[in-house]
């Protein structure tokens, strides 16, 4: 209970501060792997808060982690006159702050976002991901 208590603490300040998203997968895809062989599958669909930091990158907190994965954000196009034209001055394209193959989108207009987990089928691991979705803003 002493746990709960702490953890509590800590996610009310992680909450309290920044612009905070509630985002829910809307599909999971991808592919799952065993001994080399692998077949198309849907994953369980997942829900977590999204935090825009001050210097505007990103970080993911699912419920069942103890630590925020971190992103680091660019704007696309940045400084060039084809994101105004692709309606995209307020996407943001993300990497895993571990260089690990996850990939992270988000459109601060319309709360859209892809998040791809890429490295699994690179490095042996067991799966690959897409999930798409949507964030809406989050009021404590």
């Amino acid at each position: 209970m002493k746990c709960l208590g702490i953890m509590m603490l800590v996610l009310s300040g992680y909450v309290m501060a920044g612009e905070i998203y509630q985002c829910s997968d809307y599909a999971a895809t991808g592919f799952t792997g065993r001994d080399g062989q692998y077949r198309h599958t849907n994953f369980t669909k997942e829900t977590f808060k999204m935090k825009i930091q001050d210097d505007r990158n990103i970080s993911i907190v699912y419920s069942d982690l103890k630590y925020p994965q971190g992103y680091i954000c660019f704007t696309p196009y940045n400084g060039n006159s084809v994101a105004e034209d692709l309606n995209i001055l307020n996407t943001k394209s993300c990497v895993h702050e571990n260089q690990n193959g996850y990939y992270f989108n988000f459109n601060v207009d319309n709360g859209k976002y892809i998040l791809f987990r890429g490295s699994g089928y690179v490095s042996n691991a067991n799966s690959v991901s897409t999930r798409i979705g949507n964030c809406t803003k989050f009021n404590p």
